[in-house]
């Protein structure tokens, strides 16, 4: 990838639409508009950051390719503070692959995934975790992800990281100061070091304990379907997300794996997992799938344990209860289409609540799922509070707080100035890495490599 060249991209998605748009960036973008562009104005310059309406054409043959708005745009006031030019087209995708041709032929290549967004970083207009937050709007499903997003995009957890290098920053040079000037007369506060690491520790302890509510933002709330076998959980998730996503059958143990489906409710995601039924296994495969269903038990933010109505509660599904009892439970009290033998005072005796559904007339589907909401809503992050959602960020605070630790504890034991140094180098080294102050190739490379081409 050379940073000078200028690049383009088809920046709409395939298809039929109303508009596409090609993009420009690079200092060619504005000499290769010229070179293709015919405006209906005649005139001969054309002024930053206003549209004008005119026609694409071969340059070669002077023949029309298209009626388009085209928008210049000049360094540094763009996405990636270079040069860059829009052309809005009609949106069939002949058209638009036709204009982009053109540009090609006219000394441009076309842009690798994420490099116009990578460009913007490269060029100082974001930093690397704005950057990730571009690929996160692109990729929501859900308004709290999207909020999430754009306040990251804003730059909200960047000053955030930015409060706790400064505080590193600051114990960092005190400390320094030990060791530059050991027989002079430095006069340097221990508990300003203290003072100071504290006040990192905490935000990046603030900022790790979000992670758990960012991953339920990212990924959605863990719903597991638990139950014997035959009790309906399948026909349940299939009514849920309204279509067949697993297979129901009258025979026990049809599901032998992990069936996960993500559906909304009120603007939240909840990540809906079909379990393989409880019972003594007939095979090593069936044994394996209610292996996974225990271990990911513990993981779930709700598990809805599903009785069938019309038989009752029988011993496996006691047994079944003794497993799941000390997690956030709800009972789905399940086809009661059918004669009902539940013995209702069960769930009163153990404080267990409970919902009545028809998987097969669809009866208390829309119950179930306020129910479900009720219960999560409560788990669910304060509006505004700032989160991180990437397993990267996390990874990298985890090191950063280790290294804090390590430099206060060795402060508290009198160890040598040089490795409390040591320590506080490694921790504002580690929290950069989050904002691209520090960064590898490689790691450009992943974030990069998960944008579409275009962006």
């Amino acid at each position: 990838m050379a940073k000078d060249d200028t690049i383009c991209a088809i920046s709409t998605p395939p298809g039929e639409a109303g508009i596409g748009i090609v993009r420009i960036s690079g200092q060619e973008s504005y000499p290769i508009l010229k070179r293709i562009f015919r405006p209906k104005s005649k005139t001969e310059v054309l002024l930053s950051h206003r549209f004008y309406l005119g026609k694409i054409v071969d340059p070669k043959t002077e023949k029309e390719v298209d009626e388009v708005l085209a928008v210049y745009m000049k360094a540094p006031k763009t996405y990636t503070r270079e040069d860059v030019v829009e052309i809005h087209s009609h949106g069939g995708y002949f058209v638009q692959q036709k204009i982009l041709s053109l540009v090609l032929e006219q000394g441009a290549r076309l842009a690798e995934p994420g490099e116009f967004t990578k460009r913007a970083f490269l060029n100082g207009r974001i930093d690397l975790l704005q950057a990730e937050s571009v690929l996160a709007i692109i990729e929501s499903e859900s308004e709290s992800e999207l909020e999430c997003a754009l306040a990251q995009l804003d730059g909200k957890v960047s000053r955030r990281i930015g409060r706790i290098k400064e505080n590193i920053k600051t114990a960092l040079a005190l400390v320094e100061a030990q060791i530059d000037f050991p027989d002079e007369d430095v006069n340097v506060n221990l508990e300003e070091i203290f003072h100071s690491l504290r006040k990192a520790h905490r935000d990046v302890l603030y900022l790790l304990e979000s992670y758990s509510s960012g991953r339920i933002i990212r990924e959605g709330y863990l719903v597991l379907l638990v139950g014997r076998t035959n009790v309906g959980k399948s026909s349940l998730l299939n009514e849920m997300v309204l279509k067949e996503k697993a297979i129901v059958t009258p025979y026990p143990g049809t599901t032998r794996d992990l069936i996960e489906e993500v559906i909304k409710i009120n603007g939240m995601k909840f990540k809906i997992v079909d379990t393989a039924g409880f019972r003594d296994p007939k095979d090593p495969v069936e044994k394996e799938g209610i292996e996974r269903v225990k271990r990911k038990i513990p993981e779930a933010d709700l598990i809805l344990w599903v009785i069938d109505g019309s038989s009752g509660i029988v011993d496996e599904d006691l047994k079944i209860y003794e497993e799941i009892k000390g997690f956030d439970l709800l009972a789905v009290i399940n086809k009661i289409d059918l004669d009902q033998k539940v013995d209702m005072d069960f769930f009163s005796k153990n404080g267990t609540p409970f919902v009545k559904t028809s998987a097969l007339t669809g009866l208390g589907i829309e119950d179930l799922k306020e129910a479900m909401y009720r219960r999560l809503i409560r788990k669910s992050p304060k509006r505004g509070r700032i989160v991180i959602t990437s397993a990267r960020h996390r990874d990298v605070l985890s090191r950063t707080r280790d290294c804090l630790e390590r430099a206060n504890s060795g402060l508290e034991k009198g160890i040598p100035d040089e490795l409390i140094a040591f320590e506080l180098r490694e921790a504002l080294n580690s929290v950069c890495e989050i904002t691209g102050e520090v960064y590898s190739d490689e790691i450009l490379a992943e974030i990069f490599s998960r944008f579409c081409i275009g962006k």
